[in-house]
């Protein structure tokens, strides 16, 4: 896929791409900067030189680099590479695409863990097991991207032997990728398969089956001022898909209480702002033609 700059001025894509294995543990990857604007450089990895699928974003490096260290690596697969250049919400074309085969010392480095399975979720928790494949390993690494982020990011490590782990303290309703990989003095293995899940809401909606709703409304949330939770009262005068979101008093989302869509009448939740610190936060309920604001404030 290709991105248009809107911008007058454009990113040169980098070119000239090339991949090596070196030193028997990870792949080097090269190219030609051939920009004088651009911010940094992603660059993507796959099994495939198929461009329309398969392609996943490994890493990044800053402004005017040229070469990249692919260390999560299996021994004899071929992995493909392309690299763009980009500046704020601008970036190039694609580079062309290049290929290596890495060569491995497998008696030195670990093998990659395996079958990565989600075993349970809740509203800020997720828990991942995985099957070790190597006798040589210190521990494993865990690499966790939100559905919003490019990256993957290393949130931890486990010890040798342990095959599972639990992220708490994550945003109900959102969504949360993980994937693994084994590690010693020697360096790293490849990554296991990658997996995801949506945490649960934390919240359950109420629907007042007596009450039948003439408009769309949105109600003061009741106490207010509260610790922990307050109850958020709405009604719909027809079948509607619904947004109710929470934010801080900067006006960043924290938490979306309702993303789904709802039969007409009149409805009730609680919202549990436990995990929260302090101070005021709006809420807002959202549909096609309806849009409405109200404050609330969490003492603590």
């Amino acid at each position: 896929m290709l991105y248009c700059n809107s911008g007058a001025q454009t990113i040169t894509a980098p070119s000239n791409l090339e991949a090596e294995p070196e030193e028997f543990s990870y792949i080097k990857v090269k190219w030609d900067d051939n920009s004088g604007n651009e911010e940094g450089f992603y660059i993507e990895r796959s099994y495939t030189p198929d461009t329309t699928y398969g392609w996943e974003t490994i890493g990044s490096v800053g402004q005017n680099s040229r070469q990249f260290f692919d260390y999560w690596v299996a021994n004899n697969v071929t992995y493909f590479y392309r690299v763009y250049a980009y500046a704020g919400t601008e970036r190039s074309e694609y580079s062309n695409i290049a290929f290596a085969t890495a060569i491995i010392d497998t008696n030195l480095i670990p093998m990659a863990p395996s079958n990565l399975i989600i075993t349970d979720t809740t509203s800020t928790s997720i828990t991942i097991n995985w099957q070790d494949n190597s006798n040589n390993e210190n521990g494993f690494i865990i690499a966790r991207r939100k559905q919003d982020e490019v990256l993957f990011t290393y949130i931890d490590t486990v010890e040798s032997d342990i095959l599972t782990y639990q992220e708490v303290g994550l945003t109900p309703d959102n969504l949360y990728f993980y994937k693994v990989c084994a590690y010693n003095n020697f360096g790293l293995s490849d990554f296991t398969n990658t997996v995801y899940s949506f945490t649960q809401s934390s919240t359950s909606i109420i629907n007042l089956t007596n009450q039948i709703s003439d408009e769309f409304y949105l109600d003061n949330n009741y106490p207010n001022p509260f610790n922990p939770s307050t109850t958020i009262s709405f009604g719909i005068s027809k079948s509607a898909f619904l947004k109710l979101t929470v934010y801080n008093s900067q006006g960043k989302e924290v938490e979306r209480l309702i993303n789904q869509r709802l039969q007409p009448g009149s409805y009730e939740l609680k919202w549990n702002a436990e995990n929260y610190t302090g101070g005021v936060y709006f809420y807002r309920l959202e549909s096609d033609n309806f849009s409405q604001t109200k404050k609330m404030i969490l003492i603590k």
